[in-house]
Protein backbone atom coordinates (compact mmCIF):
# COMPACT_ATOMS: atom_id res chain seq x y z
CA UNK A 1 0.00 0.00 0.00
CA UNK A 2 1.39 3.41 -0.96
CA UNK A 3 1.97 5.97 1.74
CA UNK A 4 -0.72 8.64 2.00
CA UNK A 5 0.20 12.19 1.13
CA UNK A 6 -0.51 14.73 3.84
CA UNK A 7 -2.46 17.78 2.66
CA UNK A 8 -3.12 19.66 5.89
CA UNK A 9 -0.84 19.40 8.90
CA UNK A 10 -1.80 21.36 12.02
CA UNK A 11 0.79 21.04 14.78
CA UNK A 12 0.50 22.57 18.26
CA UNK A 13 -2.09 25.16 17.24
CA UNK A 14 -3.15 27.62 19.94
CA UNK A 15 -5.64 30.36 19.10
CA UNK A 16 -7.11 33.23 21.10
CA UNK A 17 -9.87 35.80 20.66
CA UNK A 18 -9.30 39.21 22.22
CA UNK A 19 -6.60 37.79 24.51
CA UNK A 20 -8.82 34.94 25.68
CA UNK A 21 -7.30 31.54 24.97
CA UNK A 22 -9.82 29.37 23.06
CA UNK A 23 -7.80 26.60 21.37
CA UNK A 24 -4.75 25.00 22.96
CA UNK A 25 -2.03 22.81 21.43
CA UNK A 26 -4.23 21.18 18.77
CA UNK A 27 -2.83 18.68 16.27
CA UNK A 28 -4.87 17.72 13.20
CA UNK A 29 -3.78 15.95 10.05
CA UNK A 30 -5.77 15.42 6.85
CA UNK A 31 -4.39 13.21 4.10
CA UNK A 32 -5.09 13.37 0.40
CA UNK A 33 -8.61 12.12 -0.39
CA UNK A 34 -9.42 11.50 3.28
CA UNK A 35 -12.50 12.59 5.24
CA UNK A 36 -11.87 13.75 8.81
CA UNK A 37 -14.25 15.04 11.48
CA UNK A 38 -13.58 17.55 14.25
CA UNK A 39 -16.26 16.58 16.77
CA UNK A 40 -17.31 18.52 19.83
CA UNK A 41 -20.13 20.29 21.58
CA UNK A 42 -21.04 23.87 20.76
CA UNK A 43 -18.33 26.09 22.23
CA UNK A 44 -15.67 23.38 22.15
CA UNK A 45 -13.45 25.43 19.84
CA UNK A 46 -14.15 23.88 16.44
CA UNK A 47 -15.00 27.11 14.62
CA UNK A 48 -12.08 28.95 16.20
CA UNK A 49 -9.77 26.18 15.02
CA UNK A 50 -11.05 26.51 11.46
CA UNK A 51 -10.78 30.29 11.53
CA UNK A 52 -7.19 29.96 12.72
CA UNK A 53 -6.41 27.60 9.85
CA UNK A 54 -7.98 29.98 7.32
CA UNK A 55 -6.21 33.06 8.73
CA UNK A 56 -9.28 35.03 9.78
CA UNK A 57 -8.58 38.37 11.39
CA UNK A 58 -11.01 37.92 14.28
CA UNK A 59 -8.74 35.27 15.81
CA UNK A 60 -5.06 35.33 16.76
CA UNK A 61 -2.80 32.32 16.28
CA UNK A 62 -0.58 32.36 19.35
CA UNK A 63 1.58 29.37 18.48
CA UNK A 64 1.80 26.34 16.27
CA UNK A 65 2.36 25.43 12.65
CA UNK A 66 -0.27 25.16 9.89
CA UNK A 67 0.97 23.78 6.60
CA UNK A 68 -0.86 22.78 3.43
CA UNK A 69 1.11 20.72 0.94
CA UNK A 70 4.20 22.01 2.71
CA UNK A 71 3.26 25.69 2.46
CA UNK A 72 3.07 27.66 5.70
CA UNK A 73 -0.48 29.07 5.81
CA UNK A 74 0.45 31.46 8.62
CA UNK A 75 2.45 33.47 6.10
CA UNK A 76 -0.56 33.90 3.78
CA UNK A 77 -3.61 36.15 3.83
CA UNK A 78 -7.13 34.65 3.95
CA UNK A 79 -7.51 35.63 0.28
CA UNK A 80 -4.41 33.68 -0.76
CA UNK A 81 -5.26 30.38 0.96
CA UNK A 82 -8.12 29.33 -1.40
CA UNK A 83 -5.76 29.76 -4.36
CA UNK A 84 -3.71 26.85 -2.99
CA UNK A 85 -6.73 24.55 -3.21
CA UNK A 86 -8.43 24.93 0.17
CA UNK A 87 -12.21 25.48 0.11
CA UNK A 88 -14.04 26.78 3.19
CA UNK A 89 -17.70 26.84 4.15
CA UNK A 90 -17.92 29.04 7.26
CA UNK A 91 -20.30 28.59 10.13
CA UNK A 92 -23.69 30.33 9.82
CA UNK A 93 -23.86 29.81 6.04
CA UNK A 94 -22.02 33.10 5.37
CA UNK A 95 -22.89 34.24 1.85
CA UNK A 96 -22.48 37.33 -0.28
CA UNK A 97 -25.81 39.03 0.28
CA UNK A 98 -27.36 41.12 -2.45
CA UNK A 99 -26.23 38.46 -4.93
CA UNK A 100 -27.90 35.45 -6.51
CA UNK A 101 -26.99 31.80 -6.04
CA UNK A 102 -25.35 31.85 -9.47
CA UNK A 103 -23.29 34.93 -8.56
CA UNK A 104 -22.20 33.38 -5.25
CA UNK A 105 -20.93 30.36 -7.18
CA UNK A 106 -19.15 32.62 -9.68
CA UNK A 107 -17.48 35.09 -7.31
CA UNK A 108 -14.56 32.81 -6.32
CA UNK A 109 -14.01 32.17 -10.04
CA UNK A 110 -13.97 35.89 -10.80
CA UNK A 111 -11.38 36.45 -8.06
CA UNK A 112 -9.15 33.39 -8.35
CA UNK A 113 -10.32 31.18 -11.21
CA UNK A 114 -7.30 31.94 -13.39
CA UNK A 115 -4.93 31.08 -10.56
CA UNK A 116 -6.59 27.67 -10.22
CA UNK A 117 -6.46 27.04 -13.97
CA UNK A 118 -10.24 27.28 -14.42
CA UNK A 119 -10.86 28.96 -17.76
CA UNK A 120 -14.44 27.77 -18.35
CA UNK A 121 -16.47 29.71 -15.80
CA UNK A 122 -19.87 28.68 -17.16
CA UNK A 123 -18.84 25.04 -17.31
CA UNK A 124 -17.64 25.06 -13.70
CA UNK A 125 -20.87 26.67 -12.48
CA UNK A 126 -22.88 24.02 -14.31
CA UNK A 127 -20.79 21.34 -12.59
CA UNK A 128 -21.74 22.86 -9.24
CA UNK A 129 -25.43 22.82 -10.13
CA UNK A 130 -25.05 19.16 -11.11
CA UNK A 131 -23.81 18.52 -7.58
CA UNK A 132 -26.71 20.60 -6.18
CA UNK A 133 -29.53 19.87 -8.66
CA UNK A 134 -32.22 21.16 -6.28
CA UNK A 135 -30.59 24.60 -6.43
CA UNK A 136 -30.78 24.94 -10.22
CA UNK A 137 -34.28 26.44 -10.14
CA UNK A 138 -33.10 29.01 -7.59
CA UNK A 139 -29.99 30.08 -9.52
CA UNK A 140 -31.26 33.63 -10.12
CA UNK A 141 -32.78 34.01 -6.64
CA UNK A 142 -31.19 36.42 -4.18
CA UNK A 143 -29.58 34.39 -1.39
CA UNK A 144 -31.42 36.39 1.29
CA UNK A 145 -34.67 34.82 0.06
CA UNK A 146 -33.52 31.21 0.41
CA UNK A 147 -34.36 28.72 3.14
CA UNK A 148 -31.72 27.68 5.65
CA UNK A 149 -31.02 24.46 3.79
CA UNK A 150 -30.75 26.24 0.45
CA UNK A 151 -28.36 28.79 1.91
CA UNK A 152 -26.23 25.98 3.32
CA UNK A 153 -26.08 24.26 -0.05
CA UNK A 154 -25.09 27.54 -1.70
CA UNK A 155 -22.31 28.07 0.86
CA UNK A 156 -20.96 24.55 0.32
CA UNK A 157 -21.17 25.00 -3.45
CA UNK A 158 -19.26 28.25 -3.27
CA UNK A 159 -16.53 26.53 -1.22
CA UNK A 160 -16.08 24.04 -4.07
CA UNK A 161 -16.00 26.55 -6.92
CA UNK A 162 -12.20 26.57 -7.27
CA UNK A 163 -11.95 22.77 -7.42
CA UNK A 164 -10.16 22.45 -4.07
CA UNK A 165 -8.17 19.40 -3.03
CA UNK A 166 -9.41 19.99 0.54
CA UNK A 167 -12.71 21.49 1.65
CA UNK A 168 -13.29 22.59 5.24
CA UNK A 169 -16.96 22.47 6.25
CA UNK A 170 -17.98 24.14 9.51
CA UNK A 171 -21.14 22.49 10.88
CA UNK A 172 -22.67 21.66 7.47
CA UNK A 173 -25.60 19.85 9.14
CA UNK A 174 -26.35 22.34 11.93
CA UNK A 175 -29.88 23.71 12.24
CA UNK A 176 -31.33 21.80 9.29
CA UNK A 177 -34.49 19.73 8.99
CA UNK A 178 -33.93 15.95 8.98
CA UNK A 179 -34.69 15.58 5.26
CA UNK A 180 -32.22 18.36 4.39
CA UNK A 181 -29.60 16.77 6.65
CA UNK A 182 -29.84 13.61 4.57
CA UNK A 183 -29.49 15.64 1.36
CA UNK A 184 -26.36 17.36 2.70
CA UNK A 185 -24.91 14.01 3.80
CA UNK A 186 -25.33 12.70 0.27
CA UNK A 187 -23.60 15.78 -1.14
CA UNK A 188 -20.67 15.50 1.29
CA UNK A 189 -20.31 11.81 0.42
CA UNK A 190 -20.29 12.68 -3.29
CA UNK A 191 -17.61 15.31 -2.67
CA UNK A 192 -15.49 12.63 -1.00
CA UNK A 193 -16.17 10.19 -3.85
CA UNK A 194 -14.78 12.79 -6.26
CA UNK A 195 -11.44 12.58 -4.40
CA UNK A 196 -11.71 15.85 -2.49
CA UNK A 197 -10.39 15.62 1.08
CA UNK A 198 -12.93 16.81 3.68
CA UNK A 199 -12.42 18.28 7.15
CA UNK A 200 -15.75 18.94 8.81
CA UNK A 201 -16.92 20.14 12.20
CA UNK A 202 -19.90 18.40 13.76
CA UNK A 203 -21.45 18.08 17.20
CA UNK A 204 -23.09 14.71 16.53
CA UNK A 205 -20.66 11.80 16.30
CA UNK A 206 -23.37 9.53 14.86
CA UNK A 207 -23.84 11.91 11.91
CA UNK A 208 -20.09 12.22 11.44
CA UNK A 209 -19.63 8.45 11.43
CA UNK A 210 -21.54 8.30 8.15
CA UNK A 211 -19.27 10.87 6.50
CA UNK A 212 -15.69 10.58 7.74
CA UNK A 213 -12.87 8.07 8.09
CA UNK A 214 -11.35 9.44 11.28
CA UNK A 215 -12.40 11.85 14.01
CA UNK A 216 -10.76 14.18 16.48
CA UNK A 217 -12.82 14.74 19.64
CA UNK A 218 -12.53 18.32 20.90
CA UNK A 219 -13.45 19.56 24.35
CA UNK A 220 -12.67 22.95 25.87
CA UNK A 221 -10.31 23.86 23.07
CA UNK A 222 -8.19 20.72 23.26
CA UNK A 223 -8.12 17.37 21.48
CA UNK A 224 -9.53 14.84 23.94
CA UNK A 225 -8.93 11.80 21.73
CA UNK A 226 -8.80 10.73 18.10
CA UNK A 227 -9.21 7.62 15.98
CA UNK A 228 -11.65 5.76 13.72
CA UNK A 229 -15.20 7.06 14.16
CA UNK A 230 -16.72 3.58 14.44
CA UNK A 231 -14.47 2.83 17.43
CA UNK A 232 -14.91 6.07 19.33
CA UNK A 233 -18.70 6.14 18.94
CA UNK A 234 -18.91 3.00 21.10
CA UNK A 235 -16.98 4.46 24.02
CA UNK A 236 -19.03 5.54 27.00
CA UNK A 237 -16.63 8.31 28.01
CA UNK A 238 -16.89 9.86 24.53
CA UNK A 239 -20.69 9.61 24.56
CA UNK A 240 -20.86 11.26 27.99
CA UNK A 241 -18.46 14.00 26.92
CA UNK A 242 -20.45 14.92 23.80
CA UNK A 243 -23.76 14.78 25.66
CA UNK A 244 -22.43 17.10 28.35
Amino acid sequence: MSEQTTLLDVDGLSVSIEDHSIVNDVDIQVNEGESVGLIGRNGAGKTTTFRGIMGHSEVTVDSGVISYKGTNLLELSPEEIPKLGVGYQPEQKALFTGMTVDENFRLPLWVSGDGRGIDDEDGRVEELFELFPDMKRFEQHNVENLSGGQRKMTAIGRSLALRPDLVILDEPLEGLAPTIIEDIKEIVSEISDQGVAVLLAEANLAHAQELVDRVYIMERGEIFDYGPAEELIEREDIQNLLQG
